[in-house]
């Protein structure tokens, strides 16, 4: 074989190819496998930090007031060093589609809102292995930040001075506010009160009804309707023939303005889903609605037709005065920390007609002919504001709720009491909302009699018609609870109805206000000049004696009237009852 058949041959000859290739590539082979094992140990390591921020976020926000302790306790556990955390933002978080995504975090420097999420960054260096033969670095930087939200919030209800008005006496509201059109009827009012309805679900169809759905699933919150639209939404959650009940109610409100707050008020409107998600936890009576409707207008003496007579009781004339409740107080109150809702304040007026005959002890000259006792029962109204709530609890008597309470002060001269009755008049143009002002007090008719006089050889002296006026006036008691807590046991075995009100009792209280230290009397004034010579003695004897006569003649069938009337219309002298509808606390949930 020729030298060129040799040459040939060898440039043709492929043999040993691969290896040269191999070895040319092995370089960049290696560098590649370099990059891949470092790039892997990147991912892991960044997976590791972000579950790390995870963890502290989730922590953090647990319990935000321990945030910064709680985010290093979180990370430290997991084998990270305290200075791997190098920020920590609380603020709030609002789940709310009708809210950009970037700006939905709103961060707190402050405690002027309350803080339901914390943002953490983590930084960390991962060690690099081959790849730093690449970037003369050992050693690359990395950061990760994670965001945690969880809301805290409550529901409740404070016992209203409209809240437990019996069936009678919400019909006899109802007929005074509305028109006989609007009677709904005993029956349909207690089937009424036996139907429970969802707010979630009545606030989405009222939401329809009103323009809706929103972006933002809570901004029916935020909206003013009409009580038929209202009533509306009501109806088309019951059952068609307890529906009809409300027709005519709905006729007679049309048109009639209401804040949705009217009904369930307080929440921050922004938390979009949040707010809606605890809707959903929470039931109500169709009844409470239709209170709502009456409770969001001033009951400006409203008469009771209530069938109270008893013995020595001829008759009773009852009416009703409520002050309208400050604006955002729903009927329910759902939201955070410092989320308050209010009980009206109201007055009640009587007057009783009694059995001049309970008067038996009067001069033998002395005939009661008439005996009318103009009575005003006045009660404070009522603010229980959600103080601290808590959703983490490691013992059933760790604290849930806790709730501040007091009472609306009625006037300065009654000091710190929560009712006062009067006897006697107000003057003229008296607000219905006002607190009354005991000096300011009149003198009212209480007792007209005929003073037969006999004079020797001659008729009898008689006086017919004389009327003795009297005023008097007690204030009952003072608020003996400043603060009602509730605990996570008391939430889990249902014990969520606190009632508080007075120190003093009532029990008492028409026998004070009827007592000679309180009770002032006087013959009319445009009488007065009738009360001389053989008269005067007389007439003096029976305002002497008077006070004694009355207090024994009228206490019991009096505070008989009174109890009645407060029992039949829900309410009670200085007391408030409260109850927690709802303890809502969402899960901690990872957000962008």
């Amino acid at each position: 074989m020729s030298l060129t058949d040799r040459i040939a041959r060898f440039r043709r000859d492929e043999s040993g190819v691969v290896a040269i290739i191999v070895s040319l590539m092995l370089t960049v082979l290696f560098g590649f496998v370099a990059l891949g094992v470092d790039v892997a140990a990147l991912y892991r390591d960044r997976a590791r930090l972000q579950a790390a921020s995870d963890l502290g976020a989730m922590s953090a926000v647990a319990d935000a007031s321990a945030a910064q302790d709680r985010a290093i306790d979180a990370i430290t556990k997991n084998d990270r060093a305290a200075s791997t955390l190098t920020e920590l933002q609380t603020g709030r978080y609002f789940r709310n589609p009708a809210i950009p995504r970037t700006e939905r975090f709103m961060p707190l420097d402050d405690d002027t809102d309350v803080v339901n999420a914390a943002q953490v960054t983590l930084s960390d260096a991962s060690p690099l292995h081959f790849a730093q033969i690449f970037s003369g670095t050992p050693t690359v930087d990395l950061s990760r930040t994670a965001m945690a939200t969880r809301t805290g919030a409550a529901s409740f209800s404070l016992n209203s001075h409209l809240a437990d008005l019996d069936p009678a006496a919400l019909d006899a509201v109802l007929t005074a506010e509305y028109g006989v059109g609007a009677a709904i009827g005993v029956g349909d009012l207690a089937l009424l009160a036996d139907a429970r309805v969802n707010l979630g679900t009545l606030l989405d169809t009222l939401d329809g009804l009103t323009g809706g759905p929103s972006r933002n699933p809570a901004e029916v919150l935020n909206r003013v309707t009409t009580a038929d639209t209202l009533l509306d939404a009501l109806a088309a959650e019951l059952p068609p023939a307890l529906a009809g009940s409300l027709t005519g109610l709905a006729s007679a409100a049309a048109g009639q303005q209401i804040d949705v707050a009217a009904v369930i008020g307080g929440i921050d409107t922004r938390l979009g889903l949040t707010a809606t998600d605890f809707l959903i936890g929470i039931d109500v009576t169709a009844l409470d609605i239709v209170k709502a409707v009456v409770a969001s207008e001033d009951i400006n003496a409203a008469s009771l037709d209530l069938d109270l007579d008893g013995a020595g009781i001829v008759g009773v004339d009852a009416q009703l005065t409520a002050g309208e409740p400050p604006a955002q107080s729903g009927w329910v109150a759902l939201g955070e920390e410092g989320v308050q809702l209010h009980r009206a304040a109201a007055r009640l007026g009587l007057d009783i007609d009694a059995d001049p005959g309970l008067l038996t002890g009067l001069a033998a000259e002395v005939t009661a002919t008439d005996l009318h006792v103009p009575l005003y029962v006045e009660l404070a109204g009522a603010t229980a504001t959600l103080d601290e709530i808590s959703c983490s609890a490691s013992r059933p008597s760790d604290p849930a709720a806790s709730f501040l309470v007091s009472h609306t002060p009625l006037h300065p001269e009654n000091g710190t009491a929560v009712a006062a009755l009067y006897l006697g008049t107000l003057p003229a143009g008296t607000s219905a909302t006002a607190p009354v002002d005991p000096a300011s007090l009149g003198f009212a008719d209480l007792l007209t009699v005929r003073i037969a006089i006999p004079v020797p050889l001659l008729p009898d002296l008689v006086l017919a018609d004389l009327v003795v006026q009297a005023r008097s006036h007690v204030a009952v008691g003072r608020s003996n609870t400043d603060r009602i807590t509730f605990t996570h046991g008391d939430v889990a075995s249902g014990d969520t109805e606190r009632s508080y009100g007075s120190e003093l009792l009532v029990t008492n209280a028409v026998s004070t206000l009827l007592s000679s230290e309180n009770t002032e009397l006087r013959i009319k004034p445009d009488q007065q000049g009738l009360v001389t010579g053989l008269a005067a003695p007389v007439v003096n004897t029976l305002l002497a004696n008077l006070p004694a006569q009355l207090l024994a003649a009228l206490t019991t069938p009096v505070d008989g009237v009174v109890d009645s009337v407060l029992a039949s219309v829900g309410l009670e002298l200085g007391s408030g009852e409260l109850t927690l509808t709802g303890h809502h606390c969402e899960l901690i949930r990872l957000v962008q």
